[in-house]
């Protein structure tokens, strides 16, 4: 086969596993969005905390 036919073959079978898609629902994706807004948050005090510790040990060892 040729390079275009070769393209035409893979766009058809693109627009076919497209079709298979389920989108998520409105509700999903807000509950979603606000996972990874809090885990966001959490890790970001995680990190601070962390570093702040290691500052501070580092600190007295200085």
């Amino acid at each position: 086969m040729g390079r275009i036919a070769d393209t035409q073959k893979f766009m058809r079978e693109v627009q076919v596993e497209a079709k298979k898609v389920t989108w998520p629902e409105r509700k999903e994706t807000i509950q979603a969005t606000l996972m990874v807004f809090v885990m966001v948050i959490l890790i970001s005090l995680f990190l601070y905390l962390v570093d702040w510790g290691l500052e501070s040990l580092i600190g007295l060892v200085i």
